[in-house]
């Protein structure tokens, strides 16, 4: 069985003189792991998933981030949307929004995250802050939805599941 925790093929060293050089595609794991027994999960189970053990799982999003909160909530028209992650990204001066689908990824998703990356840069960053970046992710990208939908502050990135039984083998 692979180790997917183990890639050294791809390893990419970092010095802090480097860190200036950094995009937020150098900073995003792809794809994110998640251990779980289960072959199929929902929504909400990742969510929970990467919430429960938060300190890892910072490690498993990637580099700077500091949780700002979960299904942070929005209200537009008395209406209210819930963010499922919201971060604060140190190296970037950032927010980023979060929405996790546990499907292929569909435009209107796309739409969905666009909506609260607006929403957090009209509402909620501040001038000192950088534009707000949105994450999507998916279990399955489609690079034509991904080349017609997003823009340059929409990342997407996949998620794998991996039993938690699997040992590592030494």
């Amino acid at each position: 069985m692979k180790d997917y925790y183990a890639d050294k093929e791809n390893i990419k060293l970092i010095t802090d003189t480097q860190n200036n050089n950094l995009t937020i595609e150098d900073m995003i794991k792809d794809p994110i792991i998640i251990e779980t027994d289960q072959n199929e999960l929902d929504e909400a189970t990742i969510h929970r998933k990467l919430i429960n053990g938060v300190e890892n799982r910072f490690l498993e999003l990637g580099i700077g981030f500091a949780l700002v909160g979960h299904e942070y909530k929005l209200k537009v028209n008395n209406k209210t949307y819930r963010i499922d992650l919201l971060f604060f990204n140190i190296k970037f001066n950032a927010y980023v929004v979060v929405e996790i689908k546990s499907k292929e990824i569909k435009p209107e998703d796309i739409g969905q995250l666009q909506f609260y990356v607006s929403y957090i840069d009209k509402y909620v960053k501040e001038n000192s802050n950088n534009k707000t970046i949105g994450i999507l992710i998916v279990k399955k990208k489609n690079k034509l939805v991904i080349e017609f939908t997003t823009n340059t502050d929409i990342y997407v990135t996949t998620y794998k599941l991996v039993n938690k039984n699997y040992v590592l083998s030494s």
